[in-house]
């Protein structure tokens, strides 16, 4: 388990990185208009993939068995899925660029759509690798594919391709991780489709592939609708925002993100508590989740001129917001993972589908008022997730809501004290008025020590980890010394 959860976090954290830097060269080569035309582009793609993938990757890794024969029936159920939508995108674009007005939106989902008819034969080995824990080759692959996607992005948006040459390197990211996924192949994955006893696996992806549909419209529907109901230069500037609170998230929760669901299906699987494994990891993850985003939302001008340019300081506003919306869905970051564990598919539906109808109800009635406006509905949309993903936890595995808030308080009074202690130190030092870099370096160094001050005097659960680390530590300098 340690091992999966240290080649997972060196996976995305690796991955983390060099997207960082990738997006902070792209932000001072596109201008925000360039930025939202693609992101509307890649936001329909992705709330494709919901259907595309059709669930069969939750599917395979809770599975108590699979053999050769069934892996080829799920790859017959994502060629059906998957090659239908690409044809549909296809077909489409041209609809789609005149609905949105952008004629070149057309052009770019083409080409994204291509890895459509890749997808069955590269989304079904990574689902095999995470089932048997093998994150140490899901890093080699993904971690090519980064590097390739991000390297011919940048290189075509130097040669003036705009955000023609961020969809070439999508595509070309996407074909190297398929060539790389024929060398790290696991011995179950057959290449040859079986469209024999589909119903199975239609059954049970059915409800996995809505609830993902719904979940991922939830996701882009910021850009989905701002591009249509405003502007694709608004579309660039709440995008560069989010993003940011995104990118955080990813650093944070995605590290240990793949691992959540394989752990607690065995955690089932040998029959342990996964209620208790539940609320154990989403308090691990809070007590840096919580505080960092507390950090950001008085932080984020820095953040967003040190990282992006100047010409995006308007986003720090909406990101100081949408850290709040964060903190909500970082409580119950892995809820989804704990629906499925138990079987309830059905909880997870309704979970997605509730998200869908308020978020997209409350981004529609704020557009008119403007961006900050949207923020704050996003903002509100994530306290009602927070309290109906509460109750659904409560009916799947009799998680109660006043115990689950007094296992979350440790990590509640060390966001409150990195908050408070940064807020003051405002007052005091002009922070927002320095240069953005040192700006930073000053938050930092003030923040850590606050932050770690915090976690021993809660008790909070963090704290044995943060002390086995700096034991660790310690055990190696004294080594070297040695």
């Amino acid at each position: 388990m340690r091992q999966a959860i240290f080649y997972s976090m060196l996976n995305k954290y690796s991955l983390q990185v060099i997207s960082f830097i990738s997006i902070a060269i792209l932000a001072r080569l596109l201008t925000p208009e360039e930025v939202g035309v693609f992101a509307v582009a890649t936001s329909l793609a992705f709330v494709a993939t919901s259907l595309r993938t059709f669930g069969v990757g939750e599917y395979l890794v809770r599975e108590r068995s699979i053999d050769r024969q069934k892996v080829k029936t799920v790859v017959g159920v994502m060629v059906i899925m998957s090659w239908t939508l690409g044809l549909i995108f296809m077909v489409a674009s041209p609809w789609i660029g005149d609905f949105y007005g952008q004629p070149d939106l057309g052009d770019l989902i083409c080409i994204i759509a291509v890895p459509f008819f890749v997808a069955p034969f590269s989304t079904i080995p990574f689902s095999l690798l995470a089932r048997s824990m093998k994150f140490d080759s899901i890093l080699k692959i993904e971690l090519a594919g980064c590097l390739v996607r991000n390297g011919v992005s940048i290189g075509l948006v130097l040669y003036d391709f705009s955000y023609y040459g961020l969809a070439w390197g999508t595509l070309a990211g996407v074909l190297m991780e398929f060539a790389m996924i024929t060398l790290y192949r696991p011995a179950e994955m057959s290449w040859i489709p079986s469209f024999r006893n589909l119903g199975k696996v239609f059954s049970a992806g059915m409800q996995i592939s809505l609830s993902n549909l719904f979940l991922l419209s939830s996701q882009n529907s910021n850009d989905l609708i701002l591009g249509r109901l405003s502007t694709m230069n608004n579309v660039g500037i709440y995008s560069r925002g989010l993003g940011l609170i995104l990118f955080l998230n990813d650093v944070v929760v995605k590290a240990v993100g793949p691992v959540a669901l394989p752990h607690l299906a065995k955690v089932k699987r040998e029959g342990g508590d996964v209620a208790e494994a539940y609320l154990n990891a989403v308090g691990l993850v809070g007590a840096v989740a919580l505080p960092l985003f507390a950090v950001v939302s008085l932080s984020s001008l820095a953040m967003i001129t040190a990282l992006f340019g100047d010409q995006w300081a308007f986003s720090a506003q909406l990101s100081s917001i949408l850290a709040i919306w964060i903190m909500f869905q970082s409580m119950h970051c892995f809820a989804k993972q704990a629906l499925l564990t138990a079987g309830q598919e059905r909880l997870f539906l309704v979970k997605e589908l509730q998200s869908l109808v308020v978020k997209v109800g409350f981004i529609v009635a704020a557009v008119p008022y403007g961006l900050t406006w949207v923020a704050w509905a996003v903002a509100l949309s994530g306290l009602i997730d927070f309290l109906v993903v509460s109750y659904l936890l409560k009916l799947a595995l009799d998680i109660r809501f006043w115990p689950m808030l007094k296992h979350f308080f440790p990590n509640m009074l060390v966001a409150a004290a990195c908050w408070t202690v940064l807020r003051l130190a405002g007052m005091v030092i002009p922070l927002d008025q320095m240069n953005a870099w040192l700006s930073l370096l000053i938050t930092g160094a003030l923040m850590v020590p606050v932050w770690l001050v915090s976690l021993r005097l809660t008790g909070n659960s963090l704290w044995p980890f943060v002390v086995s680390v700096f034991q660790h530590l310690g055990d190696k300098v004294r080594g070297s010394r040695g």
